[in-house]
């Protein structure tokens, strides 16, 4: 019989990982229209980086967490990634060049890297599946909410504020969140409070079935930071407009498709989306086609947000790795590699756009149609696996 160990771990701590990664998302994407700010402040377009510089260090950092045994403290790693969240944004709101500013990006993101995996982790209840799996989607939709709104806000304040006191605000934030969970940490300890180690949650899957669910996870990065850096370049270069409307533009484009994934889950719809996957996404390829038309400015926004309600029936919040840890083993693994895929895609998107928007806009294009097409059928097997 396996011998089940205990071990000492606060009672609820759910609210305050998933706050923090709604923070972690917002500051990472929050720069996402202010190109033309940040390159004129530091007198340089290597600007541009800052969305990869945080995220492909960070991809790193959240996969190396592969190597944690399972017994780790996994509660430590989480706070450590919140004090270094904490130190990066607040010392990046005081940096005067760009390579400063890059560089505080790329050591907050190896520093924060352990948060996603280990918020997962904490958020597990051993024999608890379904509220286990539920903590783990609220942290998914919280990372999901500082993607959609952090753009949106960050270029509606930065008028107001300006970006370094936004930045600074997010590090106080971080701040008390961090002074928070040190103390409920503390309490927990002195109360005793115990629960069993960490153990699988989900059913077996067969290999090919984790890569399609790899890949589904990584293209969806690839695709949300590559249409954010689309949609910035087309309307300025189309349509002339300022980075407020670029972010309002953002923000018509991420809210329908974040909207119809938290009805989705929360109506369990998703055996009948299934359904119509291929044509609600074709609605996004059909968006990208005619938006290479010279077309009004309010249709082409009205095209944004058809092609984020299309996108957004294949859920693309990675929902799928929360089902692949398989019995026998520890979910430490899978978690880490999931969260590592994700954010890889998300630093290698920007890159990728920003080469062929150098080249064609055609080109920029016609690669996000491909790549929803590519999305479309793996969508269909990586729903086989959570069916």
């Amino acid at each position: 019989m396996q011998h089940e160990r205990k071990k000492q771990v606060p009672q609820s701590p759910d609210v305050i990982p998933g706050i923090a990664c709604m923070l972690l998302m917002f500051q990472a994407y929050l720069v996402a229209p202010l190109s033309a700010t940040l390159a004129q402040d530091f007198r340089s377009s290597m600007v541009n980086l800052a969305i990869p510089a945080f995220a492909i260090p960070f991809a790193i950092s959240a996969a190396g967490m592969v190597l944690l045994k399972p017994d780790a403290d996994l509660r430590k790693h989480f706070l450590y990634s919140l004090a270094a969240l904490c130190i990066g944004t607040c010392v990046l709101s005081f940096t005067t060049s760009a390579v400063v500013f890059l560089m505080i990006r790329a050591l907050t993101g190896l520093g924060t890297g352990a948060m996603l995996p280990s918020a997962l982790l904490l958020a597990i209840r051993p024999h608890e599946r379904k509220r286990s799996l539920n903590a783990m989607v609220l942290i998914i939709f919280a990372l999901a909410t500082g993607m959609t709104f952090g753009p949106s806000i960050g270029g509606w304040l930065n008028g107001l504020i300006g970006w370094r006191n936004l930045f600074l605000s997010i590090g106080m934030l971080a701040a008390t969140l961090s002074l928070s969970y040190f103390l409920k940490d503390r309490w927990g300890r002195q109360a005793g409070l115990v629960l069993l180690e960490i153990k699988p949650i989900s059913r077996p899957a067969s290999d090919w079935k984790r890569r399609y669910t790899y890949g589904f996870v990584y293209l969806t990065g690839v695709f949300h930071s590559g249409v954010f850096v689309w949609i910035t370049y087309y309307f300025t270069a189309q349509y002339g407009l300022d980075e407020f409307h670029i972010a309002t533009d953002l923000f018509i484009f991420g809210l329908p498709g974040f909207i119809v994934a938290i009805l989705m889950f929360r109506y369990q719809l998703d055996k009948k989306v299934i359904t119509i996957l291929y044509a609600a996404l074709g609605l996004t390829i059909a968006g990208l086609l005619v938006l290479m038309g010279n077309l009004p400015l309010w249709l082409a926004e009205c095209l944004l947000g058809i092609m984020s309600l299309g996108f957004g029936c294949s859920q693309p919040l990675f929902i799928g790795i929360l089902q692949i840890p398989r019995a026998g083993l520890s979910p430490i693994g899978p978690l880490a590699k999931g969260s590592g895929l994700l954010f890889a895609g998300y630093g290698s998107g920007p890159l990728i756009l920003f080469a062929l928007l150098s080249f064609n806009l055609t080109a920029a294009m016609a690669f996000l149609a491909i790549l929803v097409a590519i999305l479309a059928y793996i969508s269909r097997r990586v729903w086989s696996v959570s069916s």
